[in-house]
């Protein structure tokens, strides 16, 4: 284990993301004492780097695609490694998995559902509390935690459809777009497995939105068409990584909603 001290606050990023990534570095960049000096989106490529470096922070997406950031704290923790000032971001809202990250040695969870979630306010929270980390009581049952409760989790996760379907490719000047928000938070809440999307979920959109059910049937289709016929393949494919009917095109209405709801939906 290298054993130099250093001004300098190194930066392991585990983000599988290269966009993110860049991101962070076009702001460490602009810190004289922050550097970038490893990034990956494996979990065992991190956890071979701390096992014979040296870092002072990492900045963990606990959805990876290679392993997940759970996984890499609890081995971080069985391998007793030098953990570094741990920044966990995250799209769970589950209880469950927050009380994991207290456990296991999160310092700071940021949730990408917070409305105001962004790269810099992560940068912001490292200088600000990284400094004062040695003054930290040596117990695990006070990581400084941002949660939410139900009802602001809602309020983020509609907040997080709506940009999620803007990234997609759907218009928001498109009727279809509002229609298909009431229809995935609908099915999000439902308590009901076996939904029905044509018996249930369109007469409930319908009068919200005070219209029919068919033309919130109409619209939702038209409004997913106009996704997978006019935007780029590769951001399409991104942003909606399930798989559909090629000879149709795009997805069902029914799929749609039903895989972005799997996408953003409250874990209890």
């Amino acid at each position: 284990m290298e054993t130099e001290t250093t001004d300098e606050i190194k930066i392991l990023m585990v983000e599988d993301e290269k966009y993110v990534v860049d991101q962070y570095r076009s702001l460490t960049e602009t810190q004289s004492r922050m550097n970038i000096v490893y990034d990956t989106g494996s979990e065992r490529n991190a956890l071979r780097y701390l096992s014979r470096h040296k870092i002072d922070v990492m900045i963990l997406d606990l959805e990876l695609q290679e392993g997940d950031g759970v996984s890499l704290l609890s081995e971080i923790e069985e391998q007793k490694l030098d953990k570094p000032f741990t920044v966990v971001v995250t799209n769970t809202v589950s209880n469950v998995t927050l009380s994991y990250l207290r456990i296991h040695g999160a310092d700071y969870v940021y949730q990408k559902m917070n409305a105001a979630y962004s790269p810099m306010r992560v940068i912001s929270v490292i200088q600000k509390i990284y400094p004062y980390k040695h003054f930290a009581k040596p117990c695990k049952e006070h990581p400084i935690v941002m949660e939410f409760n139900r009802q602001q989790a809602e309020i983020v996760m509609r907040s997080n459809l709506i940009r999620e379907l803007e990234m997609i490719g759907i218009k928001r000047k498109l009727v279809g777009f509002d229609f298909l928000v009431e229809a995935v938070m609908i099915y999000v809440n439902s308590s009901e497995e076996d939904v029905h999307i044509t018996n249930d979920i369109y007469p409930e959109v319908a009068k919200i939105k005070q219209t029919t059910t068919m033309s919130v049937e109409r619209s939702i289709r038209c409004a997913i068409e106009s996704a997978f016929t006019r935007a780029d393949i590769m951001r399409l494919h991104r942003y909606y990584p399930f798989p559909y009917d090629d000879e149709r095109g795009r997805p069902t209405n029914t799929q749609f909603i039903a895989n972005m709801a799997d996408r953003i939906r409250i874990r209890k």
